[in-house]
């Protein structure tokens, strides 16, 4: 009977989080809308009469998304728990700075190369207690397929991954750093993300 009860209760108490849930996945849908436009919008800003520089146009962007992606908690990510107990505490530090720079320099960069592409935007779901968002950016050639995985923190709803065609941003990362880990040191690895990336 206790456990009929307690089965009981937790349906209701499920029943009554589906709605709260359901309204946290519009509520990521229209953030990301709301920040993609914004961004879209100074991408666009490029006739002789609206020219702005660019490094000004990049830190506009940087205004409009770093609120809601959490750079320092994919740095954690793309090392994995057991990688990450292998630095100590000062290069944590210098690795999550080296790594968060990388991440924003490699967003803006290809950020450039927007050209008035169609942008369609499918709907959110539930993946567990995060929220997913898939979008499509459909060009000449083929779709790109981008999903972007958000979580609820303090600061409310961010994003601590990006799926690319199907290719998780953190994964990728994750699998070069432990190869690098695997035959070199944690200075290592600092070092190689000290080096430019090539485009």
């Amino acid at each position: 009977m206790k456990r009929f009860f307690l089965m009981f209760m937790s349906l209701c108490m499920l029943g009554l989080a589906v709605p709260v849930m359901a309204d946290d996945v519009k509520t990521v849908e229209s953030l990301l809308k709301e920040k993609t436009e914004a961004v879209l919008k100074i991408l666009k800003e490029n006739d002789k009469e609206n020219d702005i520089d660019e490094q000004v146009k990049k830190n506009k962007i940087m205004e409009i998304v770093g609120p809601i992606i959490d750079f320092e908690l994919m740095a954690k990510l793309t090392l994995g728990k057991t990688n990450w107990g292998k630095l100590s505490e000062k290069q944590k530090t210098e690795f999550v700075s080296l790594f968060v720079e990388r991440l924003k320099r490699s967003y803006l960069d290809k950020s450039s190369f927007y050209d008035d592409e169609k942008i369609v935007y499918k709907p959110g779901f539930l993946k567990g207690n995060k929220v997913h968002v898939p979008v499509d950016i459909i060009s000449d050639d083929k779709p790109i397929e981008l999903l972007y995985k958000f979580y609820k923190s303090g600061r409310g709803w961010m994003a601590y991954d990006i799926e690319i065609n199907g290719v998780s941003l953190i994964k990728s990362y994750q699998a070069q750093f432990t190869e690098v880990l695997k035959s070199g040191t944690a200075e290592d690895l600092l070092i190689s993300l000290k080096k430019p990336v090539e485009n």
